[in-house]
């Protein structure tokens, strides 16, 4: 069932190490044409380490906002999610096997806005389902074995970004 954007917040303010969660609609135009996107904005100051539990929020949050009724997200999502330290969630995203992931690669950048990352609507219409996905019912486990990605897999490319 498509889920509202309280019902989305509320399952993942119930995920592990989430402190505070809002989810809502951002419009953009581009000249007479409006352009929808859904925006989540997630405090998870004890996410922050190893990126392995950052990459389980991003598996588990992504295919709820998926889910979220309004108007077509014909500019996908953004997601936010501040960390402590702050991590480098387009980096970690990637890693973790989505597609179509939008970051600053500019070090000045990443300090300022490296917990932001966006993903395309095509991307997440394959990876996901098309929107709107009916809500994954349950707790939210995260998203890595839905997505045929093992957690081991996972690991090792997270482990080979981490510089000594």
């Amino acid at each position: 069932m498509v889920a509202s954007r309280e019902a989305v917040a509320a399952n993942i303010n119930a995920l592990p190490n989430v402190s505070t969660v809002t989810v809502d609609e951002e419009k953009t135009t581009d000249g007479l044409s409006a352009h929808y996107r859904i925006a989540m904005d997630i405090s998870a100051p004890s996410a922050g380490r190893p990126d392995e539990a950052v990459a389980e929020l991003i598996d588990a949050v992504l295919p709820l906002a998926w889910s979220t009724q309004g108007h077509t997200p014909d500019a996908g999502v953004v997601l936010r999610i501040r960390t402590e330290p702050q991590l480098d969630i387009g980096r970690i995203a990637q890693a973790s096997g989505w597609r179509d992931v939008g970051f600053s690669s500019n070090p000045q950048l990443i300090e300022k806005i490296g917990y932001q990352a966006s993903f395309g609507r095509r991307s997440l219409d394959e990876q996901i389902g098309t929107w709107p996905v009916d809500a994954p019912s349950g707790p939210p486990t995260g998203g890595l074995a839905d997505q045929g990605t093992t957690r081991a897999r996972h690991t090792a490319v997270i482990g080979s970004m981490v510089e000594p």
